[in-house]
């Protein structure tokens, strides 16, 4: 059994990881200082740092711990089961709902990455959204495939390109939301959503 310390010192990384998401959301990766996170976090500055060496560490750990989310998230619903539309479509809904959850860290996402260029986190930065990406589109290609698989979807489909496009155009609306607030990103959702399988289903 792990030691009562051992429990509360691992129970403190997550509450950590909320306060950073917290406050680079509302200030900016440039302005943030570790101090102000362990502020926000409600412990010394010292405990942060047995989790984290330096602010850009718990920024990526932040996006890891993020994506993390969102991708249980994702197999939950795939995992519901139903039609191939169902599943697609609850895909797109959950989109809708983390871009308006997550919008304020597009900006924190483009000042790290502006502050990465050129120096030894740029690579790690790069292959971590690398990742990220492909690993969303393989769960949307897969479901597409299955949905060909059943005869629902048309086999011509390139399974692939759809799914960049699925992820392309959720990013792309976080991105437009960030600077237009007044774009309502679940009816935005719904309009393309209902389209795009439109064109994707087998019909009779």
């Amino acid at each position: 059994m792990k030691s009562t310390s051992t429990t509360v010192r691992g129970a403190k990384r997550p509450l950590i990881l909320r306060a950073a998401t917290e406050v680079f959301a509302e200030q900016g990766f440039n302005s943030v200082t570790v101090a102000g996170i362990a502020d926000r976090a409600g412990i010394g500055k010292g405990t942060v740092y047995e989790y984290f060496s330096s602010k850009d560490e718990l920024l990526f750990a932040v996006f890891e711990w993020m994506n993390e989310g969102i991708a249980d998230r994702i197999r939950s619903l795939i995992e519901e089961g139903g039609t191939t539309h169902e599943r697609l479509r609850r895909l797109m809904d959950l989109g809708a709902e983390v871009t308006r959850e997550q919008v304020d860290m597009q900006a924190v996402a483009l000042d790290f990455w502006s502050a990465s260029r050129g120096t030894k986190s740029e690579e790690r930065y790069n292959q971590a959204c690398l990742s990220t990406y492909r690993a969303y589109r393989t769960l949307v290609a897969d479901v597409i495939r299955e949905g060909q698989q059943t005869g629902e979807l048309k086999p011509s489909i390139d399974a692939d390109a759809i799914a960049v496009m699925i992820v392309a155009a959720m990013d792309g609306l976080g991105i437009q939301i960030f600077f237009d607030r007044g774009v309502d990103p679940v009816t935005t959702v719904d309009g393309f959503a209902e389209v795009l399988l439109a064109g994707l289903e087998v019909t009779s």
